[in-house]
């Protein structure tokens, strides 16, 4: 009698269910654990022509076979319904494997059948979704692909097709753990056919485009991501911003004492008197060492003492020094860009500039370090002042910066002023953490000529520009942490463990778009009225006492310092506010614009009180005339200004 009364059960609940509509009402009550209101349901099921079935008359069939329960919220499965549901499931399945198997192309290059129970795994294991949620997922994957013609997919399309299904369901934040991170096959064919780029260039730019998309959509806040996105940040050397700080400043006499310890010939430790040319080998193999964990480059302080060093080796002077030039103009080159990656300290050495200046001359195209040059020691009564008027009208001076070593402290292609943490001049091995600039233009562009809104705008991206740093320094130091050789670097020339070595970097607050933002804000440009000028210096002070608090407060070594590239605005910052083919747009790095019509004393005051509250660094930058060189270098030198440099 039972088993009659089974089979009569299981007709009926097999006569419910065998219009495909119901069974699609069902599937679409299994993706939710909340019940659904009949118009979302109905709109769920029929899509744009919900009127085109009566579904009040199959919700009702389902409900009198207790599939579905409904409430005042809407209609969910019955427990039954769930039961009845994963066998029709499974018999679908069944029923597809004997038809048609859908072949995934893996990431190894191998091929295997479609598996539900993988994509759960895949969900749960790097989207970091929980069991029941996975499960839905999976299913709605294997429902749609079952009604496709689609009988093969690589790797990738499989995550796009569950990642597409996540954004319908707002799953914004799963999806980016799960997308793939890569380079767009067109852009990688034009990459391909660069005849500028090598093959280690070519591989070393598909590897930097996935560093950058792993940065902004994996180990950053999306918050923060957009703001680099929008424009409203600059953050430097994207690919490696995850990876290694970007500069270092180390004392030369520090890496000679290194050698000197490290390495031994005939059991004499090696000193530049006993076999020169292997202590400046083994010279140069430790900035080898250490090139790989900088972005930007290495100042060496003090490098006119190895200098007259090597000029006094009995009778090797002009030899040795040919080598030194030769590996420094080697080591300063970098297969994937054009720009110094190697800063000298160096005070007046006539030989050595002599041997600089020929090799600009006879190179093709050379990459020779940055000089950073006192220019205490720059007089007309020294002989290397004539060959420096020589190579300025020549425009060899590009690579030259002049500096005040009695006023300011070492500053290297970051510009930023580097002191001992007693504030002195004392040179102290450190590393510059990062630079982060702030869109001074587009805040004033956002403020709409009101001081206040000014502000507080200011305040948030500064705020924004001390949490990426704080996330910079986690995200380097859980990358180095592991490395033998950074532990090597450390314990060498920094007598510091790693945490505390991180909090001592110095961390670069800076901005961009300066002179824009001044004439947008007050109409007319810094040099051409005091309002703006008053007003530009409002800013830059408001941005050094926030910076001073911050220090205080928490024991930090944050420094306001001037842009220093110029590139970074159209090569790897998205300019959405200007025309990146029109070069007279750009943002420029100077103080003082470039094309101010105003004398050049006017202009060094002008700059002197803008460089007082840029207590990290600032750089002049003067175009020079060449008729006048001799008239305008001895302006700039009597003017004593923290530091310039020239451009013809």
């Amino acid at each position: 009698m039972s088993s009659d009364k089974n089979q009569d059960l299981l007709e009926k609940q097999l006569k419910t269910l065998g219009q495909k509509i119901r069974i699609d009402i069902l599937k679409k009550l299994s993706l939710t654990s909340d019940p659904l209101p009949y118009s979302s349901l109905q709109k769920e099921v029929l899509g744009t022509n919900p009127n085109s079935i009566n579904f009040s008359f199959h919700l009702k069939a389902l409900k009198n076979s207790v599939l579905i329960e409904s409430s005042d919220n809407g209609y969910m499965l019955s427990l039954l319904g769930k039961q009845i549901l994963k066998n029709i499931v499974s018999i679908e399945q069944i029923l597809n494997n004997n038809n048609k198997t859908v072949m995934i192309r893996t990431s190894k290059y191998s091929k295997e059948p479609f598996d539900v129970n993988k994509i759960e795994e895949y969900l749960i294991k790097e989207g970091e979704v929980e069991k029941s949620e996975a499960e839905q997922i999976a299913r709605e994957v294997e429902e749609r692909l079952s009604k496709t013609n689609i009988n093969y997919l690589t790797a990738p399309l499989m995550r796009e097709y569950i990642n597409v299904i996540l954004l319908e369901n707002g799953q914004e934040e799963i999806r980016h753990k799960l997308t793939r991170l890569g380079t767009p096959p067109f852009d990688v064919h034009k990459s391909f056919d660069n005849s500028l780029l090598g093959p280690e260039q070519f591989l070393s730019k598909l590897g930097s485009d996935v560093s950058e998309q792993f940065l902004l959509l994996n180990l950053i806040p999306k918050n923060l991501a957009d703001l680099y996105l929008s424009g409203d940040i600059a953050l430097l050397n994207l690919n490696y911003w995850s990876l290694r700080p970007l500069a270092l400043l180390l004392d030369t006499k520090a890496i000679v004492n290194y050698v000197q310890d490290r390495y031994s010939i005939n059991g004499e430790k090696s000193n530049l008197k006993v076999n020169n040319i292997r202590l400046i080998t083994h010279f140069f193999d430790t900035l080898a060492m250490m090139s790989p964990y900088f972005s930007e480059d290495i100042l060496l302080c003090n490098f006119s003492e190895m200098l007259v060093a090597l000029q006094n080796c009995n009778g090797q002077g002009s030899q040795l020094l040919k080598i030194l030039m030769s590996q420094l103009f080697n080591h300063n080159r970098h297969p994937y860009d054009v720009k110094s990656h190697l800063s000298l300290e160096i005070s007046n050495h006539d030989v050595f500039f002599d041997e600089i200046f020929n090799q600009i001359d006879t190179s093709e195209e050379p990459i020779a370090p940055l000089i950073l040059f006192d220019f205490n020691k720059l007089n007309t009564t020294n002989s290397s002042y004539n060959l420096f008027i020589q190579n300025i009208k020549l425009g060899n001076c590009r690579n030259f910066i002049f500096y005040n070593k009695k006023k300011s402290s070492l500053l290297n292609s970051t510009h930023i002023n580097a002191t001992n943490s007693n504030g002195d001049k004392t040179i102290e091995n450190r590393i510059v953490l990062d630079k982060i600039l702030i869109n001074l233009h587009k805040i004033a562009e956002d403020s709409n000529q009101d001081d206040a809104k000014y502000f507080e705008k200011l305040q948030k991206k500064l705020d924004s520009v001390f949490t990426l740093f704080s996330y910079k320094k986690e995200l380097v130091s859980r990358k180095l942490k592991s490395s033998n050789r950074w532990k090597r670097i450390i314990s060498a020339f920094f007598q510091s463990d790693d945490a505390k070595f991180f909090n001592n970097a110095l961390k670069s607050v800076s901005f961009f778009g300066f002179n824009e933002a001044i004439k947008t804000h007050c109409g007319i440009e810094i040099d051409r009225i005091e309002p703006s000028e008053s007003f530009a210096l409002k800013v830059l002070d408001f941005m050094g006492k926030l910076i001073e608090e911050k220090n205080q407060d928490e024991s930090e070594n944050f420094v306001l310092t001037q842009p220093h590239y110029d590139s970074y605005l159209y090569d790897a910052w998205h300019n959405t506010q200007h025309n990146l083919n029109d070069t007279a747009d750009q943002y420029s790095i100077n103080i003082v614009r470039g094309d101010s019509k105003a004398p050049l004393n006017r202009k060094i005051e002008l700059y002197s009180k803008f460089g007082k509250l840029l207590r990290g660094g600032s750089l002049f930058t003067s175009g020079i005339d060449k008729k006048s060189v001799e008239d305008q270098l001895d302006v700039l030198i009597k003017s004593k200004i923290n530091a310039f440099q020239l451009k013809i």
